[in-house]
């Protein structure tokens, strides 16, 4: 079951993305595709304009560490990051832990929050959710708001070298895509 489709919705492999997340996968010889479709600013947009199973779709979020690294996590999009889990697996403490700022994140990554791939440029540590290796297919961000990246898990788990951890919070994972689970 996939999401309406609708909202100009093109096939590509890569002209809208983050020329630093192109560079990194294609130097890797990692197999993905690229849609690219008006900005989308929510989970709910993505569910809308989409043509992917909204339950494959991945969020990614950014933390800046106490060192002033930066950490990705990568959950279910329909899930909820669970911050004393997050705090945990960076190493940092849960009074700590503070989402990257916007700016900061498009000047160290080369990505728009809303747009962020669970990729680890420029030295990023990427942590990805336990529940996300439940899937066959990742729907995530590319860097950009405008352009949404496909590519099978298990590429996904070979290119972005990223530490494995229960990050969310428990609930059952019912269908996502219906509007009850949203």
């Amino acid at each position: 079951m996939g999401g309406k489709g609708s909202g100009n919705v093109q096939q590509g492999t890569g002209r809208r993305m983050s020329p630093l997340v192109k560079r990194y996968l294609e130097e890797r010889g990692a197999a993905f595709s690229v849609v690219t479709h008006r900005p989308l600013i929510s989970f709910e947009d993505a569910k809308e304009i989409l043509p992917h199973d909204p339950r494959n779709m991945v969020k990614s979020l950014v933390f800046r560490c106490a060192d002033d690294s930066l950490a990705i996590v990568a959950l279910r999009a329909a899930e909820r990051a669970d911050y004393k889990k997050i705090a945990g697996a960076l190493g940092e403490r849960r009074a700590d832990l503070r989402m990257a700022e916007e700016e900061y994140v498009r000047d160290r990554l080369d990505m728009e929050n809303g747009g962020v791939v669970p990729l680890p440029i420029n030295g990023a540590r990427v942590f990805i959710d336990r529940n996300v290796l439940e899937l066959e297919e990742v729907v995530c961000g590319t860097g950009r708001k405008t352009a949404t990246l496909v590519i099978a898990l298990a590429e996904l788990l070979r290119v972005a070298q990223a530490a494995l951890a229960d990050l969310s919070k428990a609930a059952a994972i019912a269908d996502q895509s219906s509007p009850a689970a949203s």
